[in-house]
């Protein structure tokens, strides 16, 4: 591409020389290497003959700065209107939900593995006899899956059924918090096309009434309109779509965490209450011997 835009400019300038454009001094040129042809052609005797018609077009084009990607995308938006800045603004907001529901959702704040390992190795605690340690070590740890167990083996439910019941309540109620702001996804999904829906239906409004104007048909009018009409197509759909696969993952991962957290403190509260139940019923015989 280099070369060939060395090629063009190199003729262009001879064609400037060959007319005498004014400013610019003719330069004879060895006709070895260069002629002018007939018809506004230029010779060049490495390659074949191009129109003037040609030439020019691609030097004005390669003088002009190249549009910037952000300059495509200001150009993209700004086409849309007010359509397009509420489609900006449902855009802004399903980014900011996502960020923050994923930065909820990480395995070291919700199920790490550090706790869960603790917990599992309850009935070692048990058989020293001294809980303690497994209880501080919950309570230092700011993770979901550590409060809901320093509360399950806090000893402070008089049966193993209303230690089930005050979990489950409170593990619905955290389960909630960290849902908070995922059903606004629902909300893009469903709000974004019907924006982009309203711009379409908008530009081809502005569409008909460029056709039914006096003068007749504004071919300018009509190719914009139909350019706003699409575009706030493709901006809600752009933005529906990773709201729906967003809202689709972090619905699935809040049922994982739900599932494990319900199998982890079934698990802590029989191994908890088995233990102690025991040693509860061995004090009492020798309380009775």
């Amino acid at each position: 591409m280099a070369g060939l835009h060395q090629r063009l400019v190199r003729q262009a300038l001879v064609a400037a020389f060959a007319v005498g454009w004014p400013g610019m001094a003719r330069k004879e040129e060895p006709e070895a290497q260069f002629s002018l042809a007939p018809l506004g052609r230029i010779k060049d005797t490495s390659g074949p003959f191009l129109p003037m018609n040609v030439i020019l077009p691609l030097l004005a084009s390669a003088a002009q700065p190249a549009t910037s990607g952000l300059g495509r995308l200001h150009e993209f938006l700004a086409t849309g209107g007010y359509v397009m800045l509420m489609i900006v603004l449902c855009s802004f907001l399903a980014v900011t939900v996502i960020i923050s529901a994923w930065l909820r959702l990480r395995d070291h704040l919700v199920l790490p593995a550090s706790v869960m390992s603790q917990l599992r190795s309850l009935p070692n605690y048990a058989a020293k006899g001294d809980i303690k340690p497994l209880q501080e070590f919950l309570d230092k740890d700011e993770s979901l899956l550590a409060k809901l167990g320093a509360l399950a083996i806090s000893g402070t439910f008089s049966s193993r059924q209303e230690c089930v019941d005050t979990l489950t309540a409170r593990a619905k109620e955290e389960l909630h918090h960290l849902e908070r702001g995922i059903p606004m996804l629902e909300v893009m999904v469903t709000v974004a096309p019907l924006l982009g829906l309203l711009g379409t239906t908008a530009g081809l409004v502005g569409m008909f009434s460029a056709f039914g104007s006096e003068g007749g048909a504004d071919t300018n009018a009509v190719a914009r309109e139909i350019g706003v009409a699409l575009r706030c197509t493709i901006a809600g759909l752009f933005v529906a779509v990773p709201s729906v696969v967003a809202h689709t993952y972090f619905v699935r991962r809040l049922d994982q965490v739900g599932v494990r957290l319900e199998s982890i403190m079934h698990e802590t509260i029989q191994t908890f209450f088995a233990h102690f139940e025991v040693q509860r019923l061995g004090n009492n015989a020798q309380d009775h011997s």
